[in-house]
């Protein structure tokens, strides 16, 4: 086994950090060399505690700093049927909350008196989310709204501090995502504003009186800006807008400072807002890098501390924090024991694609080498209304130390760029993405970067669509590819994904009832038979997303063509690979697979 990429695979990444006093001590996600876990750290004495045992995906991580309590969603299967736990201070391991083998729950937030939790949940009907809260205490759980549509998911700071109202989302589509809110104690439920204006309203962030909330919608333009709503008169006006999608919010425990994440062209831009002056103040501004969507920023309970994780290409994620009150800015986590030196960051290029479209693309080049006629590997993101940001990825880093480059396309459907190029792939337009890769081949050979006949191309979750995709439309372009949880038949797929998901991706594929033919002709198994290049397909059995069946349908075609594929399944798994034995087996594998075609 190559050591090399072994280290790559377990240097350690710190995110997801909250506060478990007023300003001492943090708890956080860490992924190391022994899985991953929840730590917490004292910042005075720098003293570190691992609080979880046990190598699983961990969804979710909220605390009550006046309890030192930490809650946390996780699922150890892969089949994204989270559980709910509480770690007490002095706890090693939580203890479930609420939990069930075939139910999916998404904590809302937790009650003023700190024994009440709010969730919605799938246990009654598996398409859809109730609104439910359950005492701690006494172990009784109440459905405060039954719901008869799809999803009804949580913000990240769902409930309001008084601990009366819940936000959630009915998801669709990217920017068919609307938010609602119950009344925790009679159920009344209404839309958030009370229109049925087609949009997205997300990040919403309570003030702490719970008079109203700040929050994200699409609804103003092309792109997403920062909205307040004012419960006592139902108002919802824009208060900040850029060139650019807003994808994080958070806000002081004082009310005074908003924090707003900007995502311009795939770096994070960060503003600090003081809302009492209405003006944005001057603060040090954190290294050129990504502050994921996915990772919340946390305020300080008292004074004004501000807690975020920051990556890019060449920086594993890690914890910084910004102290407004002290003009600070300092990194909470350690630097990886790896030479950053020798690390890549991508530089950002673009292209013109087939009708004309200008398409972006990180370029990843190997250390000391000039980007010319090299081998390169496309990676393809997943979504497909996801985008590839300069984020760290120990493979990709691997993979240019041994001498290959890696483009990473945003091709059309990519979310970041305005909600007309997030609909350029939609229904019957799906292949005109897929065009966007043979024009992407193109450009790289003719401007010297690839060597014609040293290219793969490789994709997870839509991603993966994508690979086989191209694989099987332009097989001439491949010298391999490697699919990971992708989708072989949009129809198998729509019907077998899981039930409270297929109408969320059938606003993005077609439905149905309405496009079954455009689903089969655009699919992967309508040309499944012009695949030539070598193959490795890699699924996870308890995938609820994109359903193993649909690794099972491709790697048989395949197989039964006389084509070489390998095919990994990995039975502790669900939508891609989580855990660090799995990853320390199949990692490997890819590596050598692309090594033995692509040298």
């Amino acid at each position: 086994m190559d050591n090399k990429l072994i280290q790559f695979l377990q240097m350690a990444t710190e995110s997801s950090p909250v506060w478990l006093d007023d300003g001492n001590t943090i708890a956080y996600i860490r992924h190391d060399n022994t899985g991953s876990h929840i730590w917490q750290m004292d910042l005075t004495t720098g003293e570190k505690l691992c609080r979880t045992t046990e190598d699983t995906r961990i969804w979710t991580i909220k605390s009550v700093p006046a309890t030192g309590d930490i809650y946390y969603a996780t699922d150890s299967t892969g089949s994204e049927c989270e559980r709910l736990y509480r770690l007490s201070p002095g706890q090693t391991n939580g203890s479930e909350i609420a939990g069930d083998p075939n139910t999916r729950y998404f904590l809302g937030g937790i009650m003023p008196d700190y024994n009440i939790i709010a969730y919605t949940c799938n246990l009654r009907n598996k398409a859809t989310f109730d609104v439910w809260k359950k005492d701690l205490l006494t172990g009784k759980a109440v459905m405060i709204k039954q719901h008869s549509d799809n999803y009804n998911w949580p913000c990240r700071d769902a409930l309001s501090p008084n601990g009366q109202y819940l936000l959630y989302n009915k998801l669709r589509g990217e920017n068919d995502n609307a938010l609602w809110m119950t009344d925790m104690t009679t159920g009344e439920t209404k839309r958030i504003p009370e229109d049925d204006v087609i949009s997205a309203e997300t990040e919403a962030v309570w003030r702490h009186d719970s008079k109203g909330f700040y929050l994200l919608s699409d609804r103003g333009g092309n792109f997403i800006s920062v909205y307040y709503y004012d419960i006592e008169f139902s108002d919802f006006e824009q208060v900040y807008s850029y060139c650019w999608d807003v994808d994080g919010l958070a806000l002081s425990a004082d009310d005074k400072y908003l924090a707003v994440s900007v995502n311009a062209g795939g770096y994070t831009e960060l503003h600090i807002y003081d809302i009492e002056a209405n003006s944005e103040i001057n603060q040090p501004i954190p290294p050129k890098g990504v502050l994921s969507r996915y990772q919340q920023m946390s305020w300080s309970p008292q004074g004004h501390k501000l807690l975020f994780t920051l990556t890019s290409g060449k920086r594993p994620e890690g914890i910084w924090m910004l102290d407004i009150d002290a003009d600070r800015l300092e990194r909470i986590s350690e630097k990886s024991a790896n030479n950053e030196q020798f690390l890549i960051e991508p530089q950002l290029c673009s292209y013109k694609s087939f009708d004309g479209l200008t398409v972006p693309y990180w370029l990843y080049v190997p250390y000391g080498i000039e980007a010319r006629n090299l081998p390169v590997v496309i990676e393809i993101h997943g979504g497909p209304e996801g985008q590839e940001v300069p984020s760290f990825n120990g493979f990709i880093q691997y993979l240019l130390s041994e001498g290959i480059a890696v483009v990473a396309p945003n091709v059309r459907g990519s979310t970041g760029y305005g909600k007309v190029y997030t609909h350029l792939d939609d229904v019957e337009k799906r292949l005109d993405s897929v065009r966007d890769i043979d024009s992407l081949v193109t450009h790289l050979i003719e401007s010297g970067t690839a060597d014609k006949n040293k290219l793969a191309v490789s994709g997870t979750s839509y991603g993966g669509f994508m690979t086989l995709s191209c694989a099987s439309r332009y097989p001439h372009l491949w010298a391999c590819a490697i699919d990971t949880v992708g989708m072989y038949d949009l129809v198998t797929f729509l019907e077998n994904t899981a039930d409270y998901r297929r109408a969320h991706r059938e606003s993005e594929y077609g439905s149905l009832e309405k496009h079954y033919d455009i689903l089969k002709a655009v699919s992967p198994a309508a040309k499944i038979s012009d695949i030539s290049a070598p193959i490795m397909i890699i699924q996870g059995r308890n995938d609820p997303r994109v359903p193993v069946t649909e690794a099972e349908q491709a790697v048989n075609a395949l197989r039964s063509l006389g084509r070489t594929v390998e095919y990994l399944c990995y039975d502790d798994e669900g939508h891609g690979i989580a855990k660090l034995k799995n990853r320390l087996d199949c990692y490997p594998k890819m590596a050598a697979f692309l090594k033995k075609y692509l040298f």
